[in-house]
């Protein structure tokens, strides 16, 4: 079937459940088909399907997390297919009239976020055993399909994991702790590259260009440091920069006689044109892209986690199954043609596959009162 007569169907079809595909679904790039190709498997017409889905799932959970309150249990995608979970039986016929399919849970998603929120606010670090190398609290996030806090450690600091879930006042079956083999590394390397350099040291990528300059990761440089690129041309000066705590984003304010296009490098002599930053649910598929390793894409995996780097706990990051390496930090994540938010860091790599984690682009341009360059 020939995409254009497939899409027009899908006006026909989608409205019943999720209404018609964007215009933004409609004109994926061709480096993003390929990578969806590459990395989920689908095809084409299943890519713009999915990516159409996906973006009307966004309305559709907003408009439950309003309509149920306090019943709320969470929304994920399933290849596209939007589940939304409540606590309250009678809200089922509500879920279904939306177009999801419902799951009636024992926590709401507010409980969940205040334990979570409670976990942030501990002094984590203190509260482990030092004795062995193998101690550490790697993230703590959401599972909004299992409807669970789930702590990610270190085999040494499974014990104190489950304790810390009981202090915050969750029981055996509101917690699940999973031993996770390393700690979450930023991806900044001291080495050259493409990209930009940080004081002619460090290499990251850049997220996404705004009217005055861009934004990237915050562990990629302090206020004040100079943003180049590697022949030496200054590209412009951190003017903020968050790391660890609240965030890991940095807005870099550019130089005169740069120019910042609402493009994304695609590292195959093309780039990939940005429409937007409506946020993915968990589950929706997502690319990366960055200097070190160019696209790979995924799925996003929980949405807010807390990540224990070693410079501290960074809250507020989204989880992704994408890979990346050193020098990918700061890079692009998007879904569609819609921005996502900047490469912050993970485990793994690109060879034998990772975990990643990203800071939402509409915090950033939000802290700084920053508006988007589109393509």
């Amino acid at each position: 079937m020939e995409l254009t007569r497939f899409l027009a169907a899908l006006a026909v079809f989608l409205p019943i459940v999720y209404g018609a595909p964007t215009t933004a679904a409609n004109n994926l790039h061709p480096e993003i088909l390929a990578a969806m190709k590459r990395d989920l498997g689908l095809d084409a017409e299943q890519a713009h399907v999915r990516v159409a889905r996906e973006l009307k799932a966004t309305e559709v959970i907003e408009q439950l997390r309003t309509s149920t309150g306090n019943s709320f249990g969470g929304a994920w995608l399933v290849d596209g297919e939007l589940n939304v979970a409540v606590t309250d039986e009678a809200l089922t016929s509500e879920v279904i009239a939306a177009g999801a399919t419902p799951l009636v849970v024992s926590n709401s998603l507010s409980k969940l976020e205040d334990a979570q929120k409670a976990l942030d606010e501990m002094d984590i670090e203190q509260a482990l055993d030092k004795r062995s190398k193998e101690t550490g609290i790697a993230a703590y996030y959401i599972d909004v399909a299992a409807n669970k806090l789930v702590l990610e450690a270190l085999s040494g600091s499974t014990s104190q994991a489950e304790e810390l879930a009981k202090q915050v006042g969750l029981v055996e079956s509101e917690f699940e702790v999973r031993t996770v083999k390393d700690m979450p590394t930023t991806f900044a390397t001291v080495r050259g590259g493409d990209a930009y350099l940080i004081n002619q040291s460090a290499r990251c990528s850049v997220g996404f260009s705004v009217t005055t300059g861009f934004v990237s990761a915050g562990h990629c440089g302090s206020v004040g440091a100079t943003a180049t690129t590697t022949s030496g041309a200054t590209l412009g000066t951190f003017s903020g920069s968050v790391f660890p705590g609240s965030g890991d984003y940095s807005y870099i304010r550019g130089s005169s006689g740069n120019t910042f296009s609402g493009t994304i490098n695609n590292y195959s002599g093309g780039t990939i044109t940005v429409s937007g930053s409506t946020a993915a649910a968990a589950g929706a598929s997502v690319c990366r892209s960055g200097s070190t390793t160019g696209v790979f894409c995924g799925t996003v995996r929980a949405l807010g986690a807390t990540v224990t780097y070693s410079q501290g706990r960074v809250t507020g990051l989204t989880q992704t199954s994408v890979c990346a390496e050193p020098g990918d930090s700061g890079g692009s994540f998007y879904s569609g043609s819609q921005a996502q938010g900047v490469t912050s860091g993970g485990s793994g790599d690109c060879s034998s596959g990772g975990t990643t984690y990203f800071q939402p682009v509409n915090e950033i341009l939000s802290a700084y009162g920053l508006t988007l360059v589109r393509g």
